[in-house]
């Protein structure tokens, strides 16, 4: 199976995925980070703004505030393809980008200089190397940056899959049991 129908069956069951389980693992996940020492020692921390199918990352991100974490998150030039990090620090601060995704539209701090960085994906192996939405944002912030990674991942979301030259891993995987 190629990456592009792995993405699509995978986004399928992500979406499918019942809420009350989803909430359970969801939580479970978020104490898993909680509890690692890479976050505890972390001060900077770059967080996607989830979608619904994805891990739920806003009360992830309230829970950092109250850590009195400098939080941030991806803000996408798509004409450049490139990203950096938007600081964040009232939800209010939202709105949808061109592409629907969530960002802060407040005049904030940006930096690429990152303590921790939580990496979203869609279909992830044990190696740590994942399949993410296909823009390639991602890989290529990881390339050349260094910071420590952590996934959140359910279960179900491990698959087997060719790695390519432009892959870059995550250093820990946190998964929920579903």
């Amino acid at each position: 199976m190629t990456k592009v129908e792995m993405r699509k069956q995978m986004l399928n069951k992500m979406k499918s995925f019942s809420s009350t389980n989803k909430q359970s693992a969801d939580s479970s996940l978020a104490n898993q980070l909680f509890d690692t020492e890479t976050y505890q020692n972390a001060q900077t921390v770059g967080i996607v703004l989830s979608m619904p199918h994805e891990v739920d990352t806003y009360n992830i991100i309230k829970h950092m505030f109250e850590d009195k974490k400098q939080v941030f998150v991806p803000e996408t030039n798509y004409k450049l393809h490139a990203m950096i990090f938007k600081e964040i620090t009232d939800f209010a601060e939202i709105e949808l980008d061109s592409k629907g995704i969530n960002h802060v539209i407040a005049d904030n701090e940006t930096t690429e200089n990152l303590d921790l960085l939580i990496v979203p994906g869609v279909v992830f192996n044990h190696q740590g190397y994942r399949i993410g939405y296909g823009g390639g944002y991602f890989d290529k912030f990881l390339a050349s940056h260094k910071q420590d990674t952590i996934s959140l991942v359910y279960d179900f979301q491990i698959d087997s899959f060719e790695i390519e030259d432009h892959d870059q891993p995550v250093d820990t995987l946190i998964i929920a049991t579903t």
